[in-house]
């Protein structure tokens, strides 16, 4: 019994690392923070209806269903580059079954987003469309898959602004571009920490293939700096500003300076690395700091 419910939990957690949870929820999280803004712009009490909830679902298939693929594409990239943390390549999913689930989740997605306003499901459309274009090929590209992967990050508050009013508001828009550039620096590190598989593997012309790996990561450490100037940014646009908000924004700003700093000082693989996921905390900290800005203090 121990035995069967230990392989249970293993399987349960590998098919987390595929479809990686943590940024799906993310991801839903900020198109709710958006849902949630763009009603107060206008006045309006907060209330799940059911679109808001279908709203929810899309970017959490699209995102599972890109990961999925994205795993599918790099099984021999990430055994070069020893990703034993990937379950294609430890054996614990199998690659068939990886790219029926994306195939799955991308046509679920589109299901739940055919029943949203027109302008949220053509959001949704080109989001899956470019994600299934950045799997295939344009992650191979000097920049362009960077700057897909920034623009993953804004689309789930612009999808969510576009659920509740067609109408861009500027607090939603400021943002996202916070994000884009957060996660433009994220996946320019990410590029580098695997280089020489994508390299070996793709024959990929990312940006560190391109200029180097050092130059690349000053190139990164500038990004970062560009996000923690932004990330006030905001607030000089209509949202609310209280003490928990601007600290935690503020904790935000200080861990990109951080990390432009030390991916300056240290490309080795192990800080790249610990850089990678110390950005996705500051990320979801920095996200929790701008929804912060609901609460009346």
């Amino acid at each position: 019994m121990m035995k069967t419910l230990s392989a249970f939990k293993r399987t349960l957690l590998a098919y987390k690392r595929l479809f990686r949870i943590e940024h799906a929820a993310m991801l839903s999280f900020a198109v709710l923070f958006a849902e949630i803004l763009a009603q107060n712009h206008f006045g309006i009490e907060f209330v799940l209806t059911l679109p808001v909830f279908i709203s929810l679902l899309v970017p959490f298939f699209i995102e599972m269903a890109s990961f999925s693929l994205n795993d599918w594409f790099d099984v021999k990239t990430d055994k070069e580059n020893k990703r034993t943390d990937r379950p294609l390549v430890s054996g614990e999913i199998l690659p068939d079954a990886a790219l029926a689930y994306s195939a799955t989740f991308y046509l679920l997605a589109m299901f739940f987003a055919y029943m949203l306003p027109s302008s949220a499901f053509i959001v949704a459309i080109i989001f899956a469309a470019l994600s299934i274009a950045y799997n295939w090929k344009l992650k191979d590209l000097p920049l362009v898959g960077n700057l897909f992967i920034g623009l993953s990050m804004a689309i789930p508050f612009i999808f969510g602004n576009m659920v509740v009013q067609k109408l861009l508001l500027p607090e939603v828009l400021a943002i996202a571009a916070v994000a884009f550039v957060a996660g433009l620096g994220r996946e320019i590190i990410k590029s580098t920490e695997d280089v020489e598989g994508d390299i070996k593997h793709r024959k990929a012309k990312t940006l560190p293939a391109v200029i180097g790996k050092k130059n690349a990561c000053y190139f990164a450490a500038l990004v970062y700096i560009v996000a923690a100037i932004l990330s006030p940014l905001p607030f000089l646009y209509g949202l609310h500003a209280n003490i928990l908000a601007i600290g935690l924004v503020l904790l935000t700003a200080f861990a990109f300076a951080a990390m432009a700093v030390s991916v300056a000082r240290d490309q080795s693989k192990g800080n790249l690395e610990a850089a990678r996921k110390a950005s996705l905390l500051a990320l979801g900290a920095g996200l929790l700091g701008y929804a912060a800005s609901l609460i009346s203090l």
